[in-house]
């Protein structure tokens, strides 16, 4: 399980909630030292809130996190009070790792798809409740949403997880707060984060038992030192050694996933290309843990040359009827290649077809052939980075199966 150390900015001050009612008390730790002390004692990544800018006060903390962004060797995640497209740009281009959204997150969909879009793995919705019931504006307005109306819809923008904070917690109803922070990770299949339930180690130890929850954001604890960093990640850190079976739910059974079953049709005779694809596969596997991906030339062990065409063809029957998606890679087919057959019989059968490629304007024939067999073309920008190619491919991929699959 994932601690994320939380700091909170007000005019420039290290501040924490510890009631919804009461007032913020303000620390004497600087946010810059806050900062570095998380840094050095371990922490994988930060939450920096802008408490001015998330309360709409005319002046904000921008400036002071922009610096901690660029000083401090960890990832930062901001959020706060950022409501438009080109703000979230702002602070992707200012070095964010990820962009907390909170309002605009209930109030504008489409602003949240293309941010999601346009920054795979990026964007975050915090969803913070009270007495079951959304709030937006910095906890001050509730509205009539529960968290179940929206959190459906709000995976099918392509956000990289939710985060849940329960202001009911701070007046410690902590077992209520827990269960809805659980049932919200049950209901889909992206990481859920709590936030606002750890005021001790025992709070850590609870959740760490909990299925499907992925980490903890801690502000007070951790900034009073009522709990050391140290601590919370040995305490996350541990193994889960005597879980009942019935507690263990499987990324596959959750939310509107039953599993997909996806055949990819991506046969190249070059050593390059199929170390590509087996990465391919590796990424997509692991962001998307309901998603189980065939390669049939690697996986059914068929060697072309040994058997009969016939004989190569069912095999390859044989998975595409097991299958309910087919993913094609569109760049470097070779008419030595089965791709002409595995769309071909894929689209005979009605399965969906998702054409893989780098190209936007399909410059080869045979792009263009296979391109029109396909449901939906994935464009991704080539690089030499490997990991970076793979993970738009697979963000995108992920985000439209969701959809299809709905």
């Amino acid at each position: 399980m994932l601690i994320i150390p939380e700091i909170q900015i007000q005019d420039g001050k290290v501040v924490t909630r510890s009631t919804i009612k009461g007032s913020d008390t303000i620390h004497d730790i600087s946010p810059a030292e806050a900062a570095q002390k998380f840094a050095n004692g371990g922490a994988r990544m930060l939450q920096v809130v802008d408490i001015d800018a998330a309360r709409s006060e005319p002046t904000n903390n921008e400036d002071l996190i922009k610096h901690l962004i660029q000083e401090i060797d960890i990832p930062i995640q901001v959020s706060g009070g950022i409501r438009t497209l080109n703000h979230i740009n702002d602070w992707f281009d200012a070095g964010a790792a990820r962009v907390v959204l909170g309002t605009v997150a209930i109030t504008d969909a489409s602003l949240v798809v293309e941010a999601a879009n346009r920054h795979p793995g990026g964007i975050i919705v915090i969803l913070a409740t009270q007495d079951g019931f959304v709030t937006i504006d910095g906890w001050r307005t509730i509205t009539a949403f529960r968290p179940q109306d929206l959190i459906l819809d709000l995976q099918m923008t392509g956000i990289a997880g939710i985060i849940h904070i329960d202001t009911n917690r701070m007046n410690d109803d902590v077992d209520e707060v827990l269960a809805l922070t659980e049932q919200l990770s049950h209901d889909i299949s992206i990481p859920v984060y709590s936030s606002g339930t750890v005021h001790s180690l025992d709070d850590i130890a609870r959740l760490r038992y909990l299925p499907n929850i992925n980490g903890a954001i801690i502000s007070h604890a951790l900034i009073t030192e009522d709990i050391s960093l140290a601590d919370a990640l040995e305490v996350a850190a541990q193994k889960e050694t005597a879980l009942q079976p019935e507690s263990i739910t499987p990324n596959v059974k959750m939310g509107i996933h039953n599993g997909i079953r996806a055949y990819l049709a991506a046969y190249n005779s070059s050593q390059a290309a199929r170390v590509w694809n087996l990465a391919l596969r590796d990424t997509l596997t692991s962001d998307n843990p309901y998603m189980e991906i065939t390669i049939p030339q690697i996986d059914l062990e068929v060697d072309i040359d040994a058997l009969s065409p016939r004989e190569v063809q069912a095999s390859y029957e044989a998975e595409l009827d097991k299958s309910d998606i087919v993913i094609v890679i569109l760049d470097g087919i070779e008419s030595a290649g089965w791709t002409g057959f595995e769309c071909g019989y894929a689209r005979a059968k009605g399965k969906y077809i998702y054409g893989i490629t780098d190209d936007q304007e399909l410059s080869t024939s045979n792009q263009k052939r296979f391109a029109a067999m396909c449901d939906e073309l994935v464009h991704y920008a080539a690089g030499d980075d490997w990991n970076i190619s793979h993970s738009e491919i697979s963000h995108t991929l992920s985000t439209r199966v969701m959809v299809q699959n709905q």
